[in-house]
């Protein structure tokens, strides 16, 4: 249970993505000294299937909450339509800054230059951090939750280096392609107002929700051995949106809740992975 708590308060995640930051440079150039001058790896053969395990750190972008119905009213929105007091629509602003990802697939090598593969991801923990634009309020109002992704996705990758005749070579770059779903669970999200008269505090309900999911990767396999391969990718991805329910909304400021309508915010980012191919 312990061990379950750190892992989900943030702290191991935190840990290892900013290790991966930080030392990507270092793990790289440590492990091209390492292999030996006169390695050489094949190109895969056709038919040949391969397992992957790869983790990496994904830097969030705008992820601004906003209503799935500014001009709802029954229950009513909790933003609504028009600009808030900095000019922009309602809503919040802010991201859900950096994060770690886990993946695992297994895939198999159509052609010497096409592989596809069956992936599937995980995103532990991720620290949203912004804040809102509410009317009549004044000073701060900063806005804090937590999500939680996983999901399936295939993909397809394109081989270069037997198009460029580069097969002999322990360097095989790769463009790749993937689609898929996403399940996205997001914790009640706070929203407070420190320096507000009587209203300090709201908090709507959590949400989840299954979502069309896409990626788009550029990389670098490094071959160890014909059957061992260092995996090198950046990363955009789209998980689609994360939402509140409809439900009721805390606020410290009366008894019982108000019912309120959904919100929803992107989750989108970009990243990069370190992990291993084993052929067989």
């Amino acid at each position: 249970m312990l061990q379950r708590r750190l892992f989900f308060n943030g702290r191991l995640p935190s840990i290892f993505t900013g290790c991966v930051s930080k030392w990507f440079i270092i793990i790289l150039i440590a492990v091209l000294m390492g292999l030996p001058c006169g390695s050489r790896g094949h190109a895969a053969e056709k038919n040949q299937w391969y397992i992957r395990a790869a983790a990496g750190a994904i830097w969030g972008r705008d992820a601004d909450f906003s209503d799935k119905d500014c001009k709802s009213t029954s229950p009513p929105a909790l933003f609504g339509c028009g600009p808030g007091s900095d000019g922009k629509s309602l809503g919040t602003d802010g991201d859900f800054g950096q994060y770690l990802v886990l993946e695992f697939a297994g895939g198999r090598h159509l052609k010497p230059w096409l592989r596809t593969e069956l992936a599937f991801h995980f995103r532990p923990n991720m620290k949203y951090s912004g804040s809102a634009n509410f009317l009549n309020v004044s000073g701060p109002q900063p806005v804090s939750t937590t999500a939680r992704s996983m999901g399936l996705m295939t993909n397809v990758f394109v081989e270069l280096a037997p198009l460029l005749d580069l097969s002999a070579s322990r360097w095989h770059p790769y463009l790749g392609a993937g689609a898929g779903l996403s399940h996205n669970k997001l914790d009640k999200v706070t929203y407070r107002f420190p320096e507000a008269q009587n209203h300090h505090l709201s908090i709507t309900p959590s949400g989840r929700r299954w979502d069309a999911a896409y990626q788009i990767t550029a990389g670098l396999g490094i071959l160890f051995t014909q059957k061992w391969i260092l995996d090198i990718s950046v990363r955009y991805e789209d998980l689609g949106s994360v939402e509140t329910d409809r439900g009721g909304m805390y606020m410290d400021h009366i008894n019982g809740s108000i019912d309120i309508a959904r919100t929803e915010a992107d989750l989108k980012g970009f990243g990069t992975l370190i992990g291993l191919r084993y052929n067989y």
